[in-house]
């Protein structure tokens, strides 16, 4: 006699190849059906329909594949060894982080903070100095940047955000 678990997986795998036989085409699938049906064909370890499924997820770009072909969007900070300040680096990214917004904000663009805009170029602009020459006695400097009108700018950064996502 089976076991009950091997019974269920044997359902959702019909399950799953009915599924599959019955859309003409997987392109009629809507995403979120692409995604489930991939997910049933997993779990019933159906290789032949979760490699098909997993194929078309890939032409379309979702799921596990979204944003695939996207460069990631990374802030690279690096601080002189002088630094001995254990705060200076999350006020000098947070500095960072709200000038970018800003700059993303003026453009009402939704590219990555960090595209064009390096962590040298910040403390060239905000300081007037490499980042090499940074010591401990910048941080209140930066720190009056990170405050400046913080709040309404995280606030509509957010606003930019929802709109990007919406579109």
């Amino acid at each position: 006699m089976m076991r009950a678990s091997c019974r269920v997986a044997v359902v959702i795998a019909f399950i799953c190849i009915a599924n599959v036989a019955a859309a003409d085409d997987l392109t009629s699938l809507s995403d979120v059906q692409l995604i489930e049906e991939t997910r049933e064909a997993v779990v019933a370890q159906d290789a032949e329909a979760a490699l098909e499924l997993l194929t078309e997820m890939q032409r379309r770009g979702t799921g596990i594949f979204a944003a695939a072909d996207r460069p990631s969007c990374e802030e690279v900070i690096d601080l002189p060894a002088g630094i001995t300040d254990w705060k200076f680096r999350a006020v000098a990214r947070q500095a960072y982080l709200r000038v970018g917004m800003s700059r993303r904000l003026e453009e009402g663009s939704c590219a990555c903070l960090f595209d064009g805009f390096s962590f040298d170029a910040f403390v060239t602009a905000a300081l007037g100095k490499s980042t090499a020459e940074l010591t401990d006695a910048d941080r209140p400097a930066l720190e009056r940047i990170r405050d400046e009108d913080r709040r309404a700018t995280e606030a509509r950064f957010r606003e930019l955000g929802q709109s990007c996502r919406a579109k």
